[in-house]
Formats: C-alpha cells, sequence, structure tokens
C-alpha cells in the first residue's frame, strides 16, 4: 500500500477541564494546563492517506490538493484560536491531543473521500515531546 503524508503546523490555546469533573479534580488530573485562562501550544499535524494509484499521473493524490484541504478543514479554523471556545466543532469536548485527534479525523472523512483518498493514519503533536498517533486500519 503506497501512502502520501503532509504536514501543517497551527498555533491554539487551550486549557484542559472536564465539565464531569470538579475544580479539585480538574486540577489533580491536569495539573497546570486545568489553570483558568489556557496555555498554548505550536501543534504539528500530520496527515498519511492512501487510494488508488493513478498510472497516468503517478500520484495517489495530488499534494497541492490534499494541503488544500488541510488548509480549509484544519489550520484556517484551528490557527491563533482557543480550542475551547473559538471552534464550534470542539465546543463541549475536553481538547486533549486524543480528543483533537479523533475530531480532526472524523471532520477530515468527507473532504477526503471527495479528493479520491482516506485517511490512514493521524499524527498531532503538541509539541516536540508529546504526541498522539490515529491509525486507521
Amino acid at each position: 500500500m503506497l501512502t502520501v503524508s503532509r504536514t501543517v503546523c497551527f498555533s491554539a490555546a487551550h486549557r484542559l477541564h472536564s465539565p464531569e469533573l470538579t475544580d479539585e479534580q480538574n486540577c489533580a488530573v491536569f495539573g497546570k494546563c486545568a489553570t483558568p485562562g489556557g496555555h498554548g501550544h505550536n501543534y504539528a499535524l500530520t496527515v498519511s492517506v492512501t487510494g488508488p494509484h493513478d498510472l497516468k499521473t503517478g500520484m495517489i493524490v495530488n499534494v497541492t490538493l490534499l494541503h488544500e484541504v488541510l488548509l480549509r478543514e484544519v489550520v484556517n479554523e484551528l490557527d491563533h484560536r482557543d480550542l475551547n471556545t473559538d471552534v464550534p466543532f470542539l465546543r463541549g469536548v475536553v481538547t486533549t491531543m486524543e480528543n483533537v485527534a479523533l475530531v480532526l479525523a472524523h471532520r477530515l472523512e468527507e473532504p477526503l473521500a471527495a479528493i479520491g483518498v482516506r485517511l490512514v493514519r493521524l499524527d498531532l503533536a503538541e509539541s516536540e515531546r508529546n504526541k498522539v498517533t490515529l491509525e486507521h486500519a
């Protein structure tokens, strides 16, 4: 199977806070990340896709089209935003790396299908040390 990957970056703020927990429990679980006012990250999102290999073009997907999808669906929506308050599709979501990755994977399904590919892997890094990976079979 051939895959093509594209990475985009965005900067965003968030606060880790679950309405299901008390303030004390949020502080115990999320530590300083639960502080009111939040904090920010320079995120890197790498999306890997697969699809039929077009023998005429030699490509699975035109990376320019893939980049346009990622700009429209992710970067333009998340860059320089507060993930908890400014992004409608993340409202009510505890904005952990894991949850953001799951929401983005779901958000990208249809736009990727529209350009003839499907998501096989999504990596979301909030720092050089912290990354989550979602893999589709």
